[in-house]
C-alpha cells in the first residue's frame, strides 16, 4: 500500500513523431536513458532525461508487462506521470537493422564529404550516427 499522499499508480504517456501513441495507467516504469537506467514509481521527484535509443518497460495497473524500444527523444518524470516523446517507437524485434546500418554508412560517407568549415553540420551528423549505432546495438 502506498504511503499517505503518494499515489499507487501513475500515467505513462508514450508518443512518437510518426504517430504511435500509448497512454497507460502503470505501477512502475523503467527507461534506458543516456544517463543510465531509470526506475520510476508513483511519487517520484520531477526529472528530465534524454534518450538516444533504449527500452521502456512498465507494469500496468492490472499487472501486464509492456516493453517498447524507443529512438531519439526525452523522458519527463513527475510524481503522477511519466511522459516520453520520441522520434520512433518499435516493438522488440521490429527494427530493420540492415536498413539502419545502410543509413549509418550513408551518414559516414556524408561526413567524409563535409569540410572543416561545416563544423555544426559535422556535429549533427556525428550525433545522428551515434544514435543510430546505439539503436542497432539495442535492436540486436
Amino acid at each position: 500500500m502506498a504511503g499517505k499522499g503518494i499515489p499507487a499508480e501513475m500515467k505513462l504517456q508514450l508518443a512518437s513523431a510518426t504517430g504511435k501513441h500509448y497512454e497507460l495507467t502503470v505501477k512502475e516504469v523503467y527507461v534506458e536513458t543516456d544517463d543510465g537506467d531509470l526506475g520510476v514509481l508513483p511519487g517520484h521527484q520531477p526529472e528530465f532525461y534524454r534518450i538516444s535509443a533504449g527500452f521502456v518497460s512498465c507494469r500496468t495497473a492490472d499487472g501486464e508487462e509492456v516493453r517498447k524500444l524507443v529512438y531519439n527523444g526525452f523522458v519527463q518524470v513527475e510524481p503522477d506521470f511519466v511522459r516520453i516523446g520520441v522520434q520512433e517507437i518499435y516493438e522488440p524485434g521490429e527494427v530493420d537493422v540492415e536498413a539502419v546500418e545502410r543509413e549509418v554508412a550513408e551518414l559516414k560517407e556524408l561526413l567524409t564529404s563535409l569540410g572543416e568549415e561545416e563544423e555544426a553540420r559535422r556535429a549533427e551528423v556525428e550525433a545522428e550516427i551515434a544514435r543510430k549505432e546505439k539503436l542497432i546495438r539495442k535492436a540486436r
